[in-house]
């Protein structure tokens, strides 16, 4: 499993929750997404909250991704997760100071042989803090990702599949690949191997290179040559890369990123004459690529220590210790800034006599004091 939050987030609702709740059919009518369910919340609600939000950033969506199926995964474990989740990134606030939407996606790498397809549990959060009405920010990376990262890591461990076994483990180095199949254009995996790599395709892919006619051509014929490079020896480390790309004629605009890296060519140009970059993602594009670790049998080695139950227990230990120091330190944060967001007093009503057929109150002359507080709204 994997934790992932979006950039979007400053729009109306209606995008967010148009793209988790409907589709198009093939005459361009809008339906009922397929395989898709709201497990908990209120889509009416969350789109109120957020559309009369009057801070710049209106929301925070994402979603959390499995390898595994959706029916791999049982009921109580996907609400588990959920409201860890929520303990994780709402610390230190009270159940009706936030709002949160869970949709449920089950259309991912949908085939013959599996017609339910991959968990996605994507997430809608106002960025409003409902008692006060001031900005709330539910996630922002260098405060809050090693307290996800550790949760992350920990349900890894301690969810199992219907079938026994853990959750796919993002951080197994045996599943770490050089680049990454993923289009950054398209939702499909590229189709490419590197074994069955053909002369007439490298020499197509090389003149893509030179005279690229989209981002998303640029990007898949780049990877085959890279893969193909990385096998022949050419490619074994950062420095490597980069020359290789220079030669190409190529122009690194993120060349020292930490894990990836967009490169521009002159003749790739948007509608307004602007040069566009190709942002290039996978273990290759990262600061410390070493190819000799992805020789198979160094690969294997790797994976075996990584699964070793002295290394699960140590990182285990780590990962605990950095969840509690995380929660900590956001509670600590949300209830200083949010001190002021106490709930109302009680109203004290009058024994009530009498109501009328609106439910007015018709009697109150008061025999004993009743304490009756507002409830919150909760879906």
């Amino acid at each position: 499993m994997i934790v992932k939050f979006s950039s979007y987030g400053k729009g109306k609702a209606s995008g967010v929750l148009n793209y988790l709740l409907r589709e198009r059919d093939k005459d361009g009518n809008s339906i009922p997404r397929q395989h898709a369910k709201v497990l908990y919340g209120d889509p009416v609600l969350t789109e109120h909250l957020i559309d009369t939000n009057r801070h710049k950033s209106k929301y925070k969506s994402g979603y959390l991704s499995f390898s595994e199926r959706a029916n791999e995964i049982s009921d109580d474990d996907k609400r588990r997760i959920m409201q860890e989740f929520e303990d994780v990134i709402f610390c230190g606030l009270n159940s009706d100071q936030y709002d949160i939407l869970w949709v449920e996606h089950a259309d991912k790498d949908i085939d013959e042989n599996n017609p339910v397809g991959r968990l996605e549990l994507n997430f809608v959060i106002p960025c409003q803090e409902l008692r006060s009405g001031k900005a709330f920010q539910p996630y922002y990376e260098p405060a809050d990702q090693r307290r996800v990262n550790a949760w992350k890591n920990i349900i890894n461990v301690e969810v199992k599949a219907i079938d026994g076994k853990s959750l796919s483990d993002p951080n197994d180095p045996g599943r770490k690949r050089l680049v990454n199949p993923y289009n950054s254009y398209s939702p499909r995996p590229s189709p490419f191997n590197v074994n069955r790599y053909q002369r007439i395709q490298i020499n197509e892919d090389d003149e893509t290179i030179k005279n690229p006619v989209s981002r998303r051509a640029l990007e898949e014929a780049l990877k085959r040559r890279l893969l193909l490079e990385s096998q022949r020896g050419i490619v074994r480390n950062r420095q490597s890369l980069l020359n290789t790309l220079r030669h190409w004629g190529l122009k690194i605009s993120r060349g020292n990123s930490e894990t990836s890296v967009s490169v521009a060519h002159d003749n790739l140009k948007d509608k307004n004459g602007r040069v566009m970059s190709v942002r290039l993602k996978g273990a290759m594009f990262d600061k410390n690529y070493n190819g000799i670790k992805f020789e198979p049998h160094i690969k294997n080695t790797y994976s075996s220590a990584y699964h070793s139950e002295s290394s699960i227990a140590y990182r285990n230990r780590v990962d605990k210790i950095n969840l509690k120091e995380g929660i900590k330190i956001k509670t600590a944060y949300h209830q200083e800034r949010y001190k002021e967001a106490i709930l109302p007093e009680p109203l004290h009503l009058g024994n009530v006599k009498n109501l009328g057929s609106t439910g007015a109150i018709l009697d109150t002359q008061s025999t004993k004091e009743i304490d009756t507080y507002i409830p919150s709204f909760r879906p």
